[in-house]
């Protein structure tokens, strides 16, 4: 999950995994968090893809926050409101925040990860590229279409740091200066994979990730550098 806020606004960006009718990471941290941060409400809810892992959640948020936009690609099962993701949807915020849609088109036939909605966000001078889950050859395809549209200062590594994601030509193309892997610890898929890794570490990106850092927060304010808080750092598990 991704909250982007700024002032009393805030978009939220998948909403973690768990079990869509009880205890899920919306209910046990999102929610928590967006109350502590003053958030009565969403400007805007986006699920990149039905995996429970990004989108168990959703009702969850739906019944605790009036939410003025839904977004979501591909097929959400149980949800009656919001609309499908399309590449070229586009918004601003009055204080001066971007968000444009990349991905899908209006398209079918397209994988469940592939259908994820892929969202580029321009804040503070900087540009906060989404990917959810993409594989390899949908990254081509954007590759493609956008070309320099894709260059980015901060990626969310595409499906956890999957070795179906994260290739050459997007990392080239996104020349992300902090890259950023969402994963849980001891996680059983082994994400993210030792070769994404190398090709991150090689494309000169500076690595973070919430396995080790916990919740992450990025700080952006026009003419000064990104600040970083880890909650890991700040409240240490004897295990870590």
């Amino acid at each position: 999950a991704v909250v982007v806020q700024a002032g009393s606004r805030a978009l939220l960006y998948d909403t973690g995994g768990g079990d869509p009718a009880g205890m899920n990471m919306a209910t046990a941290v999102v929610l928590p968090y967006l109350r502590q941060q003053g958030i009565r409400e969403l400007d805007t809810l986006i699920i990149s893809h039905p995996d429970a892992d990004h989108s168990a959640g959703t009702g969850s948020v739906l019944r605790s926050l009036p939410v003025r936009r839904f977004l979501y690609g591909g097929v959400l099962p149980g949800v009656a409101s919001g609309q499908s993701c399309v590449a070229g949807m586009a918004w601003r915020w009055p204080t001066g925040q971007q968000f444009q849609l990349l991905s899908p088109a209006d398209e079918s036939g397209l994988s469940t990860n592939d259908s994820s909605c892929v969202l580029q966000v321009e804040v503070a001078g900087h540009r906060l590229l989404l990917a959810g889950d993409i594989e390899r050859s949908r990254e081509q395809a954007l590759v493609r279409y956008w070309a320099g549209h894709l260059r980015s200062d901060w990626l969310l590594v595409a499906h956890h740091g999957s070795q179906t994601s994260s290739s050459w030509a997007w990392l080239k193309a996104v020349q992300a200066r902090s890259a950023v892997i969402s994963r849980a610890y001891g996680n059983r898929f082994g994400h993210p994979h030792p070769a994404v890794l190398d090709r991150l570490r090689h494309s000169g990106a500076e690595i973070y990730d919430t396995a080790s850092g916990g919740a992450l927060e990025f700080e952006l304010v026009p003419g000064q550098p990104m600040k970083l808080r880890r909650y890991r750092h700040r409240l240490r598990r004897f295990w870590m």
